[in-house]
């Protein structure tokens, strides 16, 4: 095989929403027709999130509750955000749930062990009590353990985001810290958010970690001092939408949502950047009829070959993460959106469209790119500008040398040769072009959930 049709085989076949189609809304309504079909989803399946109820199907987590967990977070957000109230049949359902399940004495055996999953317990409590629930003798248990540091989770060898995520916990459940857990700017500073990520390798955990980091560190963007630290947020705002286009590109949904959350963390009312329109628009073409997002593991062909609960149990377990870290993100959008000067808003032109992660669709766009530059409008370079760096990630995480030449000459056409990224694909290129191609990367697995 040559060493152009070895680095095309690379490339994974993409699923179908990533491909625009039909009619495309605004960032409002697609971020509109997500939210309200994702809690419809949620609110008709949110038997399944009861840990019992999940495990006569679906195998057992290893933190047993951990997707009710997950939507006791949005809920706590909707509710701030002022979408859900508290009697509202979804939060009711999911509340009784929570409590039957903190009520269990296999919840308060958990919590006592004080093991890897004791900050998801402490949370657990901290947001049933936060959302009108409280359960007195079990919070009383979390503190106890918190402060004799029962399991070492405020230990510093313990991984950063471990630490942030259980301040937060701390933190958003008004238990008192220990002394030995700093604050979380202090923590915010030793992250990967914080450290100048190099946007062209970072692993999908390692992109998870870094959503985590800055869900966490604003409580989902209700503040941001910590960000403004150091005067980080131009590099933090370069990288998200980096990461961005590169997850659009791919169809990542997951991701994707997550981004979006992230763009919007930063933003603080400040506007969409170059490519959310098409985020969105893929969020919503991709959302089934019935409300719901699939992740990654999510298989059509597996869902057909199922019937009756089987095949409630198996959507809801590839579906129940991704559509709520959508509703998120919608939230969070719409909320921003509604408190800025309303201006008309546009959808993105066909001609200012990212390629979809595809080698010849890159090829060809990359060499439209270099042909126009010279005579095309400010608008257009902005918005092909915008594109290099998610295609570049992309590029170089693929190792297609052909790929990543067209991409170079691009960005010397649009003037953005001597960016550091820029050039830091370049070097790469010129490596892999005088020796081997180096080995493909292992696939690796999605992230951790975002604990809301």
């Amino acid at each position: 095989m040559s060493t152009r049709a070895a680095d095309a085989a690379s490339w994974a076949p993409l699923p179908p929403h990533v491909r625009a189609g039909g009619v495309a809304l605004d960032d409002d309504a697609a971020a509109e027709q997500v939210l309200t079909g994702a809690l419809q989803w949620l609110e008709a399946q949110v038997e399944w999130f009861a840990p019992g109820r999940w495990e006569e199907f679906l195998p057992r987590r290893p933190f047993r509750p951990g997707p009710l967990l997950e939507l006791l977070g949005l809920l706590r957000i909707l509710e701030r955000a002022g979408v859900l109230s508290m009697n509202a049949p979804l939060t009711r359902h999911a509340l009784d749930i929570a409590q039957e399940t903190a009520d269990e004495p296999d919840f308060g055996h958990g919590l006592r062990r004080a093991d890897e999953f004791f900050p998801y317990h402490l949370n657990f409590i901290g947001l049933l009590e936060l959302l009108g629930r409280p359960r007195a003798e079990l919070r009383a248990d979390c503190q106890a353990l918190l402060t004799a540091d029962a399991g070492g989770h405020t230990r510093a060898y313990k991984p950063v985001l471990n630490r942030i995520e259980l301040r937060y916990f701390v933190d958003r459940g008004h238990f008192t810290a220990p002394s030995r857990l700093p604050d979380i700017g202090t923590l915010h500073r030793q992250s990967i958010a914080a450290l100048d990520p190099d946007v062209l390798r970072l692993t999908e955990s390692e992109t998870y970690a870094f959503t985590h980091v800055l869900f966490y560190t604003t409580d989902f963007g209700h503040h941001r001092d910590v960000l403004r630290d150091g005067g980080s947020e131009t590099r933090l705002h370069e990288a998200v939408r980096a990461l961005l286009g590169l997850h659009l590109a791919r169809g990542s949904l997951d991701l994707l949502a997550e981004l979006l959350l992230c763009e919007r963390v930063l933003d603080g009312g400040g506007g969409p950047g170059p490519l959310t329109n098409q985020a969105w628009n893929a969020l919503a073409r991709a959302q089934r009829p019935d409300g719901a997002l699939p992740s990654p593991v999510h298989r059509p062909e597996v869902l057909a070959g199922l019937g009756g609960d089987k095949a409630t149990a198996y959507l809801f377990g590839t579906c129940y993460h991704t559509t709520q870290a959508a509703a998120l993100a919608a939230v969070a959008h719409l909320r921003a959106s509604a408190a800025e000067v309303r201006t008309p808003r546009r959808t993105a032109p066909a001609e200012h469209l990212l390629p979809c992660a595809d080698p010849e669709e890159i090829r060809h766009w990359a060499r439209q790119v270099t042909t126009a530059a010279p005579t095309a409008t400010a608008e257009a370079r902005a918005a092909w500008s915008a594109h290099l760096d998610p295609l570049l990630a992309l590029t170089v995480r693929q190792r297609d040398r052909a790929v990543l030449a067209d991409l170079l000459h691009a960005a010397e056409h649009l003037g953005q040769s001597n960016r550091p990224l820029v050039r830091s694909a370049a070097t790469l290129l010129g490596l892999w072009t005088q020796r081997p191609a180096p080995d493909r990367d292992l696939p690796r697995g999605g992230g951790p959930p975002a604990q809301g």
